[in-house]
């Protein structure tokens, strides 16, 4: 993509208002802030420099142009960024040609396979041969509007029907098989997968067709109620949610989803206008649908069955989404079995469910009210087991003692028992995770100061020319920016220089607007920065030293086991000077 193609998009976009579409900013001076929505905070510490047209966050590190926010946040791949704002920007893209041009011709011809199928079987579920089907849908309450939008289909009960259509149009059936509308059996036969069913077209984030869940017209007591495509190149369950397409706009408006379980659910609730509804893969919500979710919002809702697999789909989505900081309730059925039976009986009672939904541990608490007698062994198992852990998960200390306190008045149990009992349950795995996760945030905003004090001071250039070394710089981006500015050699991407560099002097920008203009007090702060990149560049080197030894002491290599110990030493005496000056 060429670099005139990519500033043309910038310089018709104003970063400002792309980022204050997705997060609400309030101005600060010349510059925006927000609390930043890739990390847990609650003092804002996003910054957005409309002139510059850069955002950084002083928090966790994360920083870039308006490319790298829409990527971070959307969760999207570059080309689709660029794609998403070069039609915001009204941009017309040049013709784009990947790296792995057989890869992404795969992918294409694949959803291209998928946006027939759904085609042919919407098409089929209109016709005479679709009409037992059709009048299916309708009784069960879905409009005319809704099997359009939705492009919900009819497969025939013919084993060849859409391989024909297809064929037709020059596709193969290796094709076939691969995009999942087709099967091979054991005689190495191809039939079409989807047979006699009703077909809901699985869509990605950009409505495009990946796959199909595909439901049972005629129950014959042997056949799956549902199959669904397999996992293929465009289609990975765990990545997809469904209606996301749909309901991402709703739910950034809203700040809230709705999570329930079946499709039909999903799209009732869509018809009766509640458009943040999107529905997990069978039962399982995954690490990376509650990814897409978190960025789109931090505030869910959940209804899933009342049997045993929607219980630990429950459990589980709590186990993943409250230590990410994620505000969760229950939505509690009375009068039905499922979303879609309520709000057929009446939109009205729906609305008030979800908004009656109670918070996530409050649920488990109930729960342990009613499903046990009062004081008994079995309540206090189920308490212990159940309900305690999930204390651990919460990030904000007012919450959790307030739950605390609560379980300690309803079910007579010291606060002392359940602090040690939250203790035992994930203390050893909040230490270890303290222990062992590297200090990424923290390296890479050192890293990106040092860089600003190298671009925005001459003087700082001097004192720290002589210190540096380019491995002290893990990201590559920066250590070939350093490498130019110290050694003036070498070539790189101008865009993503410019980007990268105005984003380092805004730091240190910022740090001396707060330091009132006082540069000495910034020539301090930045040698500190230095002094505590050496010693981080230190610590890796001695790791590094530390496993060869291992290595060579297995190998009996005395004298190689000499030689690393004198560079450890060398080390750990110059980390110690850097150390000084911390």
């Amino acid at each position: 993509m060429a670099d005139q193609v990519l500033q043309e998009i910038k310089d018709r976009l104003n970063i400002a208002d792309v980022i204050g579409g997705y997060i609400t900013l309030k101005k600060a001076g010349v510059n925006f802030k927000a609390p930043c929505p890739f990390h847990h905070e609650k003092t804002p510490s996003l910054i957005v420099s409309p002139q510059k047209q850069i955002w950084h966050c002083f928090g966790c590190g994360e920083g870039g142009d308006v490319f790298g926010f829409v990527i971070k946040y959307e969760n999207l791949e570059f080309r689709d960024a660029l794609k998403l704002l070069a039609d915001k920007a009204g941009v017309k893209l040049p013709s784009y040609r990947p790296e792995n041009k057989h890869e992404q011709d795969e992918k294409d011809l694949l959803l291209r396979i998928n946006s027939f199928a759904a085609a042919f079987y919407h098409k089929v579920l209109n016709s005479q041969q679709g009409e037992r089907a059709y009048v299916y849908l309708i009784n069960r309450g879905l409009t005319k509007g809704t099997i359009e939008r939705w492009q919900i289909g009819f497969a025939p009960d013919d084993f060849h029907s859409l391989e024909r259509a297809l064929l037709v149009k020059k596709v193969n059936q290796a094709d076939m098989i691969k995009a999942g509308v087709s099967a091979k059996n054991e005689r190495g036969q191809v039939y079409d997968r989807f047979r006699g069913r009703i077909t809901f077209p699985i869509f990605n984030y950009f409505g495009e067709v990946v796959g199909f869940s595909a439901r049972i017209l005629t129950d014959d007591g042997k056949s799956a109620k549902y199959v669904n495509s397999p996992e293929t190149p465009i289609y990975n369950k765990s990545r997809t949610l469904f209606g996301l397409n749909f309901a991402k706009d709703s739910i950034r408006k809203k700040d809230e989803a709705v999570l329930v379980e079946g499709q039909m659910d999903c799209i009732a609730a869509h018809q009766a206008g509640f458009e943040n509804t999107v529905a997990v893969s069978g039962t399982a919500l995954t690490e990376v649908g509650l990814a897409q979710l978190g960025r789109l919002t931090k505030n869910l809702k959940f209804c899933f069955d009342a049997d045993q697999a929607g219980k630990t789909a429950s459990r589980r989505a709590g186990e993943m989404a409250l230590p990410q900081g994620f505000k969760l309730k229950v939505i509690k059925l009375q009068a039905a079995k499922d979303p879609d039976e309520l709000i057929k009986k009446s939109p009205g009672l729906w609305e008030r469910a979800v908004k009656e939904a109670v918070w996530f541990l409050d649920y488990y608490i109930d729960l342990a009210q009613t499903s046990f007698a009062p004081d008994s062994v079995e309540q206090k198992h189920f308490l212990s087991a159940q309900v305690l852990p999930f204390l651990g998960f919460i990030q904000d200390p007012l919450e959790q003692d307030h739950y605390i306190r609560k379980m300690s008045t309803k079910f007579s149990i010291s606060e002392k028992i359940i602090r040690d009992n939250i203790k035992k349950s994930v203390g050893k795995q909040i230490s270890e995770s303290a222990v062992n996760s590297p200090l990424t945030h923290n390296g890479l905003l050192l890293q990106k100061e040092v860089l600003g004090g190298l671009l925005f001071s001459n003087d700082f250039i001097l004192e720290a020319k002589s210190q540096l070394e380019m491995n002290d710089f893990e990201d590559p981006e920066i250590r070939q920016i350093v490498e130019l500015i110290l050694h003036r050699s070498g070539s790189t991407n101008e865009v993503n220089v410019a980007t990268l560099a105005k984003e380092a002097s805004f730091m240190v920008e910022s740090q001396l607007e707060e330091l009132e203009g006082d540069t000495e007090k910034l020539k301090k702060s930045l040698l500190k920065s230095l002094a505590l990149l050496k010693v981080n560049s230190f610590k890796r080197q001695q790791i590094s030293l530390q496993n060869q030894v291992k290595t060579a002491e297995l190998a009996k290599d005395k004298a190689k086991v000499e030689k690393l110990s004198r560079e450890f030493a060398e080390i750990s005496k110059a980390r110690l000077e850097f150390e000084k000056q911390i």
